[in-house]
């Protein structure tokens, strides 16, 4: 009895009535699978909830093509019988009735599309060195219809039946941006095997070739050579549109592909020209608010999070991009 009394007086102490170390051991081990339980749980609420709160990232919004042609004043498309592809388009789309190039002469416009200057300057700020500063959230390419290799390589020939090369460094405007610009990796030939609409980059440039473009017709009806087989018209403007027929359905046809078509300048007397935006997020309708190529580099700008555009795009009205 003396030993069980001793007993009792060691498991009771300060008022706790203290298990036989047996007992304290199970407990002990107990404890510790709880603790176990609650760490897991813990580890477990947090890996969950890092897969419901990811970093919000460019390419969960709508890629962005613009397609420019060339030389063609607003009047010259919009209502012609020439251009009846892009007229059966525009009820679908954004049509901008008071946009405008910022100057005669293309390479000015091309520059002024992307970097906000209408000369070249070493070094130059600009979209594509914009976007390579984002460290791969925001992408891009040009694409360039007959030149044959990246970054400015030669042209695949002349515009059938002329001295005017398919291909031009003036069209190009990641070209004059190489020095400070992923050009080289970036600035494509435009191909079938480099169009791949549901494959794009945030941002495509893309530029028809010198015939297809509306800028300059072969001779004697021979047709333009085109990357996905040949086009023949009888003017500039059909064919231009031909290509577009070609081209912007397969575009449409992504659900996450927002298109502009532009162009590059009207003619000195006239330099409103068509900006038409189609696909992902577009409301149609009108737009009449004056813009010109210095709010198109504004509207990517802001559409990319890539800051305040440089040079006068820093205070024009950004086109609205969705």
């Amino acid at each position: 009895m003396e030993m069980h009394a001793n007993d009792a007086r060691t498991r009771r102490r300060n008022g706790v009535d203290w298990c036989s170390t047996g007992q304290r051991h199970l407990i002990t081990r107990s404890w510790g699978g709880v603790r176990w339980m609650w760490a897991l749980a813990v580890v477990g609420v947090a890996v969950g909830l890092l897969g419901l709160v990811r970093p919000a990232q460019a390419d969960a919004r709508s890629k962005v093509a613009v397609i420019v042609m060339e030389n063609k004043a607003y009047s010259k498309i919009v209502g012609s019988a020439d251009a009846p592809y892009t007229n059966s388009v525009i009820p679908q789309g954004q049509l901008f009735t008071n946009y405008f190039a910022v100057i005669n002469g293309s390479l000015h416009n091309y520059l002024a599309m992307t970097s906000g200057l209408t000369a070249k300057q070493k070094p130059q700020a600009n979209v594509f060195q914009a976007i390579d500063g984002t460290g791969g959230s925001v992408t891009w390419t040009e694409l360039e219809e007959s030149m044959t290799g990246n970054c400015g390589a030669a042209s695949a020939g002349n515009v059938p039946g002329t001295t005017q090369p398919l291909y031009s460094r003036g069209h190009d405007p990641a070209y004059q941006y190489r020095g400070n610009s992923s050009c080289s990796q970036h600035d494509v030939p435009l191909t079938s095997a480099t169009f791949n609409p549901a494959a794009l980059p945030s941002f495509s440039y893309i530029v028809p070739n010198e015939c297809n473009d509306m800028h300059t017709l072969p001779t004697s009806g021979q047709p333009c050579p085109a990357f996905y087989g040949s086009n023949t018209a009888t003017n500039t403007v059909t064919m231009g549109d031909n290509w577009l027929r070609a081209v912007v359905p397969q575009l449409l046809a992504q659900p996450d592909v927002t298109v502009l078509i532009t162009f590059d300048e009207g003619s000195s007397k006239n330099e409103q020209v068509l900006m038409l935006e189609l696909g992902a997020g577009v409301t149609a309708g009108t737009n009449g608010t004056p813009f010109n190529h210095y709010g198109l580099e504004a509207g990517l700008y802001t559409a990319f999070g890539l800051g305040t555009a440089p040079g006068n795009g820093a205070a024009a009205t950004p086109l609205p991009i969705p």
